[in-house]
């Protein structure tokens, strides 16, 4: 026991080894990018650094940015921002793109009524016109009819890793062209291609020149007024009128009624108590107490008790071929089977002469005396003025009159010479001129009065299959063969 205190004595005593504690390895700031899943928008998070491990450098974040392809919208001055004040463990924007813009579509927009709003309209005095329903809507050569928008391309748009992001182009109107319509060069307008009445029928404009009226016109269409040409399948009711530039086709009656046609009218149920004016051909089934004013061909089955200025040749055709009463003017021929009634009803025949030219010297006769009546109160007030100014009393409302008072002096003079020229051209032309002829081939009644150019016949006795004609100032009538 002692021997064993004793060693223990002797041995030297020494402290216990405790090994020194090893420092961790520094763990530099870790930086990750992510990207949304639209590539619009790119984030930065950083982890702290660890152990002393370096911060967060610019050109570590750029390098990051570089290997996910971030290429596009990188916020420069945050990045740096973050270089020198780093933001742990969140998640930065810190570059952005921009989304496309798609293209918008195309549009339009009608410049007529597509649905007619059929109501009386207002004229320009405030009043009410009741015939007057807007029933078609008339349009000229060139007219727009509709103004188009275009569609847009849109706009590119840019993710963060630079790549472009296509728009949706815009889809352009449907194809609105139909009948005499046309595109104008730019693509912005619609125009019609001719003078007609417009409506938009199955998504299409269309322009028709021919106005078709399918039943009758009267209080559901009101009048009608259109610069095309003209269809009526059923009647003209009285009262209304029908005025086309162009041609007017009535299937049913008419009467009591204006018809006004630039071009021809032609009436399958014949004509009573109307007034009809014509720049072209007439054809009618029958005329009964109506005013007629043609410049072209009259061709009728019989004309009763009207007056008719035809301007080329009037042809009675039919059963009857009869005119009868009333008065006809007829610048060439006419073409007749029977002229007047057996009880002498007065019929004149004018034979020879364009109507419009008798009208013409008609007119002048009347305002020739009348312009030659007004010199001598204008010079006697002219001269009364003058003495005024003589005596320096002429104020200026009186200078004004005698200003008027000259002017209207020498205009007159100036169109009496003009008038009476004209009228001496008028004269002798009817004098050179050629006159017609009366073919009738059945009868002439007394009663009936013929005047072929210069000269007058006034029929007393029963004429029978003759033809009339002027020969040296006369009427003179020879048989038909």
């Amino acid at each position: 026991m002692n021997d064993t205190l004793n060693e223990i004595k002797d041995s030297e005593i020494t402290s216990p080894i405790i090994e020194e504690e090893q420092k961790p390895e520094p763990i530099d700031a870790v930086i990750h990018v992510s990207l949304s899943k639209d590539k619009l928008a790119a984030f930065i998070e950083i982890e702290p650094p660890m152990y002393e491990g370096a911060p967060p450098t610019l050109e570590k974040m750029k390098e990051e940015l570089s290997r996910c392809n971030v290429v596009y919208g990188i916020d420069e001055e945050k990045l740096e921002k973050l270089s020198i004040t780093p933001c742990y463990n969140s998640a930065i924007l810190i570059a952005e793109g921009y989304m496309c813009e798609n293209g918008t579509d195309g549009t339009y927009s009608l410049k007529f009524e597509a649905e007619k709003d059929l109501k009386p309209k207002e004229r320009e005095d405030g009043t009410t016109d009741y015939m007057d329903l807007g029933f078609a809507e008339n349009v000229v050569k060139g007219q727009v009819l509709c103004k188009i928008t275009l569609p847009t391309d849109g706009t590119e748009g840019k993710t963060v890793t630079g790549e472009a992001i296509r728009p949706i182009r815009g889809r352009a109107v449907p194809n609105l062209l139909g009948k005499n319509t046309g595109l104008s060069a730019d693509g912005t307008s619609i125009v019609s291609n001719i003078n007609g009445q417009v409506e938009f029928i199955g998504r299409r404009i269309n322009v028709n020149e021919t106005l078709i009226i399918k039943e009758d016109v009267d209080s559901s269409t009101g009048n009608i007024k259109v610069n095309s040409n003209v269809i009526v399948k059923g009647i003209v009711s009285p009262g209304y009128s029908v005025e086309a530039d162009g041609n007017i086709e009535i299937r049913g009656t008419v009467a009591s009624v204006k018809l006004n046609a630039g071009g021809n009218i032609t009436l399958y149920g014949g004509i009573q108590g109307s007034d009809l004016i014509c720049g072209g051909d007439l054809n009618s089934k029958f005329i009964e107490d109506c005013n007629v004013t043609t410049k072209g061909n009259v061709k009728s089955g019989h004309i009763m008790n009207s007056s008719v200025h035809c301007g080329k040749v009037l042809t009675m055709s039919g059963p009857l071929g009869r005119f009868a009463g009333g008065s006809c003017v007829v610048g060439q021929d006419m073409l007749v089977q029977t002229i007047g009634f057996p009880s002498g009803v007065v019929t004149v025949i004018e034979l020879g002469t364009d109507p419009s030219i008798l009208e013409r010297q008609q007119e002048l006769l009347r305002e020739i005396p009348e312009l030659e009546n007004q010199l001598p109160n204008l010079k006697r007030l002219i001269d009364l003025l003058e003495q005024f100014e003589e005596a320096n009393r002429l104020d200026e409302e009186k200078r004004r009159m005698l200003d008027t008072a000259q002017n209207s002096y020498e205009t007159s003079i100036e169109l009496i010479i003009n008038y009476k020229q004209e009228l001496e051209e008028i004269e002798e032309f009817l004098r050179m001129k050629g006159y017609g002829r009366i073919k009738c081939t059945k009868t002439i009644h007394p009663g009936t009065l013929i005047k072929i150019g210069n000269a007058k016949l006034e029929i007393t006795e029963q004429l029978t299959n003759v033809t009339l004609y002027n020969a040296d100032g006369e009427v003179h009538h020879m048989p038909n063969y």
